[in-house]
């Protein structure tokens, strides 16, 4: 099974809608997306959408989970106009592997993301993809970048009765270079995220921080053992993330100041899904389709 499940900011956006007609009676409940607007999907040849990313006019997404979409040219990196849905190949219009289950990132000129072990980047016009890093780079791995570097963390994938295995969060230069460690021996770091002064991310059941100038990392969240973590935004002051309490199946959502301190939860009862934002929309994925809606 995948590592952890991806928290899902959609569910609360759905429900089963019991509509009273005018004679009284009650209707059959209908499922309905509330606001949403399909922007592209299998229609546009996309398939198993694994990662996501967006700018002002387009989104980027890496497709392909299976041997099939491999053999029928639906791996790879895609780019979709959020106008329009018309979808243009971004991988050298290479039939390429199958994409492994992790991060896509965006800067003003390229394209960022993992395939066949390898961290690649694209002009977001399209052309020909450069290897920015090829040495401890997993199966599934979250990516953050500024303006100097990229930050990487593999996640991986595991089963509930495997033993864990630390690893560090990775760091090099955005146009390729050697490999570093940023910060090491931590239990399954995942969903990092950067501001201009620190990195962050998450272990299995813990967030923590380090200067970018570097030192030792700092706990900002720490739960217990039994609890879980998963998924991680940011604003400029706080860190948004999923929980899973003991025993439980689902995940709620809660925020903590990149300081630390006081937690706050907000929902509760998310699954999984792939998620991107834009400054009023949000965007998901469901399998092959891509979605928006309102903030």
């Amino acid at each position: 099974m995948k590592r952890m499940k991806k928290l899902n900011l959609i569910l609360p956006f759905m429900s089963l809608l019991t509509v009273i007609s005018g004679c009284g009676e009650l209707t059959k409940p209908a499922a309905e997306w509330s606001k949403a607007k399909k922007i592209a999907g299998k229609e546009q040849k996309l398939s198993h959408v694994s990662g996501l990313a967006v700018d002002d006019k387009f989104a980027f997404v890496t497709v392909g989970g299976n041997l099939a979409d491999q053999k029928e040219g639906l791996s790879g990196l895609r780019k979709v106009a959020l106008d329009s849905g018309a979808v243009t190949v971004l991988d050298d219009g290479k039939n390429m592997p199958q994409s492994d289950y992790g991060g896509v990132v965006l800067d003003e000129k390229f394209v960022y993301w993992n395939i066949g072990g390898k961290i690649l980047r694209v002009s977001k016009d399209g052309g020909t993809s450069e290897t920015v890093a090829s040495d401890n780079v997993g199966i599934g791995i979250d990516i953050a970048i500024d303006n100097e570097k990229i930050y990487w963390t593999n996640h991986g994938y595991y089963s509930p009765n495997t033993p864990i295995k630390p690893s560090p969060v990775y760091m090099a230069a955005k146009q390729g270079g050697k490999t570093e460690i940023f910060a090491d021996q931590q239990n399954i770091p995942s969903n990092i995220v950067i501001d201009e002064k620190f990195v962050y991310w998450h272990t299995v059941n813990g967030i923590f921080k380090q200067a970018k100038s570097g030192g030792q990392s700092q706990t900002v969240y720490q739960a217990t053992d039994k609890e879980g973590i998963d998924e991680m935004a940011q604003d400029a002051e706080n860190l948004y993330f999923g929980f899973r309490g003991a025993g439980e199946s689902r995940w709620a959502l809660r925020k903590v100041s990149k300081n630390g301190g006081e937690v706050v939860r907000f929902d509760t009862g998310f699954s999984s899904g792939v998620i991107a934002q834009s400054k009023t929309l949000v965007y998901f994925a469901g399998l092959d389709d891509i979605y928006s809606f309102p903030k």
